[in-house]
């Protein structure tokens, strides 16, 4: 086997500092790491020489026997400081004493990422699992049944989870690596819009509409609420956009007991057809009624 000159293959001299080696290496990487050149064979054998050099001179042990017996050293079956055991099959270079931690780690300084092969056990990542519902079904919690890479999972969504929520299923994502954990699978939740209903944080908002004669008298009508029916009181004079509330009536915490609110606002809404007598009706009272709600504005 040709001997090897490290320095000559560095282009550093033979009383070099470290940091004149370790600067001379990282050049020498960058320009020629089979990355950058692709399928090129002499390139890439040329990278391996550097990087071959550099394990040997940064070391101040391995850099000190190469000084008195030269690359033989490193080669299978030298006699001289130390002996290796060489059966004739592959050599593994970590038996020869290479540091393969530390190249990784200057590799990991030049191409900014780290290339450490896995050595044990690690966890399975996560599976993210986007899943439609009802807008009760977010409101009151529910339970679903899922059939994930052959696997059937049963899932409990707590009530009040939201459009986007996150539901955490400890130990259902993909299989760890050497005995490793499995990940987590995590449910994202995507609610579909109510007919009626409208949800804010917490809180649940329904437009509610009256007559002219509830708005003006006063009114007990009932309107819907997540939990079924709920009788509405309508104060005379309510004008139209006014908010009613209905306490407790919203959706229910997600991390407590409590609950939001329902809010109603009231639409007053007009007849489209009013015949003559309801007409004379509304002229009489208007002339007993003297009243400008634009002289309130300013107008």
């Amino acid at each position: 086997m040709a001997k090897k000159d490290y320095y000559e293959i560095l282009g550093v001299s033979r009383n070099a500092a470290d940091e004149d080696i370790k600067k001379a290496y990282r050049e020498l990487a960058k320009k020629y790491h089979p990355d950058l050149h692709p399928g090129n064979k002499a390139m890439e054998a040329r990278f391996k020489e550097i990087n071959e050099a550099y394990e040997i001179l940064k070391d101040p042990k391995k850099r000190e026997e190469y000084n008195r017996f030269g690359s033989a050293a490193f080669e299978p079956g030298f006699q001289g400081a130390r002996t290796y055991t060489y059966s004739g099959g592959a050599v593994n270079p970590e038996d020869l004493g290479f540091d393969f931690g530390g190249l990784e780690d200057i590799f990991g300084d030049i191409f900014g990422k780290r290339t450490r092969p896995q050595r044990g056990p690690s966890g399975g990542e996560d599976i993210e699992y986007v899943l439609g519902i009802d807008f009760e079904q977010a409101i009151k919690g529910t339970e679903v049944r899922l059939t994930l890479n052959g696997e059937k999972i049963t899932v409990k969504l707590p009530a009040g989870v939201k459009d986007g929520s996150r539901v955490r299923v400890a130990g259902k994502g993909k299989t760890g690596v050497l005995g490793g954990p499995r990940g987590d699978l995590y449910i994202v939740t995507k609610v579909k819009p109510h007919i009626y209903f409208k949800r804010e944080d917490d809180d649940i908002y329904l437009d509610v509409p009256i007559t002219i004669t509830e708005a003006v008298l006063g009114a007990k009508v009932h309107i819907p609420t997540i939990d079924g029916k709920a009788l509405l009181v309508i104060p005379p004079c309510t004008q139209s956009g006014q908010k009613l509330l209905l306490k407790g009536k919203g959706v229910p915490h997600i991390k407590s007991k409590d609950r939001g609110n329902q809010y109603v606002i009231i639409k007053i809404m007009v007849p489209k057809d009013i015949d003559q007598k309801s007409k004379g009706f509304l002229e009489e009272f208007q002339k007993l009624n003297q009243y400008d709600p634009r002289k309130e504005v300013g107008w």
